[in-house]
């Protein structure tokens, strides 16, 4: 007994503490790639949102009869009137943009809102690149096509508070 020096037990002690610090490096690479997925997911619903909410603009250019319409509410803004900071906290206010309900559901189960404010953006004419710009339903835009160009800007903001601003140009003939 008075050989023995307690080797076993030193080299037993090492192996724990390795397998210990791998353990703990494993559970911190699991934590990260949680927190990457969570993030990730709630980039995903705030880009969703953001463009349900431009595609409700959409429909709202589509329900005009005619372009006087227009501007008839604070957050439908006439050509060089809109906010000038669409990353401003006062641009997405009750007085410069509208909240819109999307299908998306929080967990809790109710609808998500987004915002989003129009701009009359300008006239594109037959000589300019009507080609860029998503033209309504209907729409010829052919060489003698004159449309009538909108910027519909759109925010959706994810539970957790992640933010995605969607710009869109869309055209309608009246």
């Amino acid at each position: 007994m008075k050989k023995e020096q307690g080797a076993v037990l030193m080299v037993s002690l090492i192996i724990l503490l390795v397998l210990t610090l791998i353990g703990i490096s494993g559970a911190r690479s699991v934590l990260m790639s949680e927190r990457m997925t969570s993030a990730s997911r709630d980039a995903k619903v705030a880009l969703e949102v953001a463009e349900s909410v431009a595609r409700l603009g959409e429909k709202k250019i589509e329900s005009l009869v005619k372009i006087s319409d227009f501007g008839s509410a604070n957050w439908q803004h006439n050509e060089g009137e809109g906010p000038e900071d669409i990353f401003s906290e006062d641009t997405w206010k009750d007085t410069n943009s509208t909240s819109e309900q999307v299908s998306m559901l929080d967990p809790a189960g109710n609808k998500i809102s987004g915002r989003m404010y129009i701009e009359r953006f300008g006239l594109a004419a037959g000589e300019s690149n009507v080609d860029d710009v998503d033209l309504s339903s209907g729409s010829t835009g052919g060489d003698d096509t004159t449309v009538y160009v909108f910027k519909i800007v759109s925010r959706g903001v994810s539970v957790s508070g992640t933010e995605r601003i969607v710009v869109t140009l869309y055209g309608k003939e009246f």
